[in-house]
């Protein structure tokens, strides 16, 4: 296994970030749909999805169940990739199942993998609500900037 590296000082971060940010922005894009209203309820609804969401899945998925799952596949990786890590971020996938279409819950694959990549590095779940936070804020908030 790899030695535990700062989050915030790992040189990976900042370009999968950007990285994401924009992948993220041009799936928002590509998802068109009318420009949201400013309501409080949306607001609500947007903060729920842009912040409460991926910081509770993150505790759950990259905090609970991958450690959990690292313990009893005893780290088994390959390269950055952990057995741990791939089996999360397929049960991440299918559990976005419940409320999307499928290919965009075979889309959530790639990102979970990433986020659960920074928690093997890290061993914190911070680097993944990072990442997750803004990328779900790029894709929502896209079609405002494009329209």
């Amino acid at each position: 296994m790899t030695t535990r590296r700062i989050w915030w000082r790992d040189s990976w971060l900042a370009p999968t970030w950007l990285a994401g940010m924009v992948v993220a922005a041009g799936y928002g894009w590509l998802q068109g749909g009318a420009t949201p209203s400013l309501s409080v309820l949306a607001l609500l609804v947007l903060a729920t999805l842009v912040v409460v969401y991926p910081v509770l899945e993150e505790i759950v998925f990259r905090g609970l169940i991958q450690p959990a799952l690292m313990k009893s596949t005893r780290g088994l990786h390959l390269g950055p990739l952990t057995l741990a890590n791939g089996l999360t971020s397929i049960l991440f996938a299918t559990m976005h199942l419940l409320n999307h279409p499928p290919l965009h819950a075979a889309l959530v694959l790639w990102p979970s993998l990433v986020f659960g990549i920074f928690r093997d590095r890290s061993a914190s779940v911070l680097p993944g609500m990072l990442l997750h936070v803004s990328w779900n804020a790029a894709v929502l908030l896209s079609p405002w900037a494009w329209s």
